[in-house]
């Protein structure tokens, strides 16, 4: 079966796409009567059909083929309908796979237990092949939402990781040039004045200026770290080509050009 799609106008040409590939089923049953009724139906559907002539088969078949339904028998050697459906549920990609239970068990514990175990559909021999039918499309159409639902919740983790990282990203930026706007000024005068100690009497009237000097600016240091840790991450203000940076209140004071005033003097 083909579907066009139109190509470009100039030429008409509509290039062939072939159809999305069917649903495959995994149909369970030791009897040859009733699995050939069961693949019948499925067939009529177009759907494909992989068959399996026990418990045993059907786990391995599962296995390998990864069907998207299991119609399972539940009185089955090697295996149960409801063992191979537990461990349909406990195979990574069993998850979202539907499983009906298709059986002569007709007794209410046996339906419960069956949902208690995983199953999601639970039909009894004999049955309507049109109900059958009925009953797996519908199981394909909430597998698909499922499906769906969970590729968008993929999305939406992505999305959010992507936005705590760059969360993390803008409070860094925020940090680095908060740090070098604020804490620039003291860090340059210290240094000032350090060179100035350096040059300096201890007797000098300078050498004390400069020495309270440096006293100043590093308890204005230690209060911006301060105001750094209780920083409100909310308050910005502009800074550097379209930068924010953390907004501490008022800017430090122009401590450098005295230190440099100083230095020119000595």
């Amino acid at each position: 079966m083909f579907v066009f799609l139109a190509e470009e106008q100039e030429t008409g040409y509509r290039k062939p796409m072939t159809s999305p590939k069917p649903p495959r089923v995994l149909i369970a049953d030791d009897d040859q009567d009733t699995r050939g009724l069961v693949q019948l139906g499925i067939s009529m559907l177009g759907y494909e059909v992989i068959e399996a002539t026990d418990g045993a088969d059907a786990w391995e078949k599962f296995q390998s083929e990864l069907p998207a339904i299991a119609v399972l028998d539940n009185n089955m050697p090697g295996l149960t309908g409801v063992e191979v459906c537990q461990r349909i549920r406990a195979h990574p990609d069993g998850a979202i796979v539907p499983v009906l239970m298709l059986t002569a068990n007709e007794l209410l514990k046996d339906k419960v237990s069956a949902f208690a175990e995983g199953v999601d559909d639970y039909l009894t021999k004999p049955f309507h092949l049109e109900e059958l039918q009925a009953r797996v499309k519908a199981l394909l159409r909430v597998r698909d939402l499922n499906q769906r639902l969970a590729e968008k919740n993929s999305e939406l983790v992505g999305m959010q990781e992507r936005l705590v990282k760059q969360e993390r990203q803008t409070v860094v930026t925020q940090l680095a040039g908060t740090a070098a706007h604020q804490l620039g000024q003291p860090l340059a005068a210290i240094m000032l004045n350090c060179h100035l100690l350096e040059r300096l009497p201890s007797t000098d009237e300078r050498f004390q200026k400069a020495l309270g000097a440096v006293k100043a600016d590093t308890k204005r240091m230690a209060e911006l770290i301060e105001q750094l840790r209780g920083a409100d991450a909310q308050k910005t203000t502009p800074y550097h080509q379209g930068e924010q940076i953390l907004n501490l209140g008022k800017d430090p004071e122009p401590a450098v050009d005295s230190a440099q005033k100083s230095a020119k003097k000595a």
